[in-house]
């Protein structure tokens, strides 16, 4: 009997000690599932970021040392032209671009904007052409987007509004619309336009 009550102790003080011993085990998973949760989600806000910011800010600087541009809207795309394209399309007579836009930079660098509207659906498409100081446009070119094979230039979507932009002789041409989701939704126009400040 003497024998049975030391082995009770014996085996408590064993099975206490288990419990003890089990618990401590889950405070270790836990710190290293800890770091894993912001590596995920910290993914996320690094790709985003600069994808929404990347475009827009250096190809929208307007150039104050740029030769001011005196070509009519009509001789950069006619209207026969922008028919052939969508018959939805009207010039309009007059507009304020968007600030931060590749248009707005065309306006205070004295170049020329057009804006065409879709009656349907209200869509535009703004085609401008400036003349920038040879300083700078390296880094127009830069901030233009990625290259494209669809035309001799450069393309960028922000949102829902791709940019074509290419550069000709002196001149600086852009084309902005939620028209072109890709490059070559906006090759024919560009062609256009480029042939017309040749």
């Amino acid at each position: 009997m003497a024998f049975r009550l030391r082995v009770i102790p014996a085996v408590i003080a064993l099975s206490a000690s288990a419990l003890l011993l089990s618990a401590c085990v889950p405070t270790e998973p836990t710190p290293d599932a800890s770091p894993s949760a912001p590596t995920s989600s910290s993914t996320p806000e690094q790709t985003e970021t600069p994808t929404a910011s990347a475009a827009p800010t250096a190809s929208s600087t307007p150039d104050p040392q740029a030769t001011p541009v005196d070509i009519a809207c009509t001789a950069l795309i006619t209207p026969q032209q922008m028919y052939d394209f969508n018959p939805n399309y009207v010039l309009l007579s007059s507009f304020t671009p968007d600030a931060g836009t590749t248009a707005a930079a065309a306006v205070q660098s004295k170049g020329t904007v057009c804006r065409w509207e879709n009656g349907t659906s209200g869509i535009t498409i703004d085609v401008s052409v400036v003349q920038p100081a040879p300083s700078a446009v390296s880094g127009l070119k830069a901030d233009a987007g990625s290259s494209t094979d669809s035309f001799d230039g450069y393309f960028s979507l922000d949102g829902r509004t791709g940019t074509a932009q290419t550069f000709t002789g002196p001149y600086w041409v852009t084309l902005s619309s939620q028209e072109f989701f890709r490059a070559g939704d906006a090759k024919t126009l560009v062609s256009i336009v480029t042939a017309a400040v040749k």
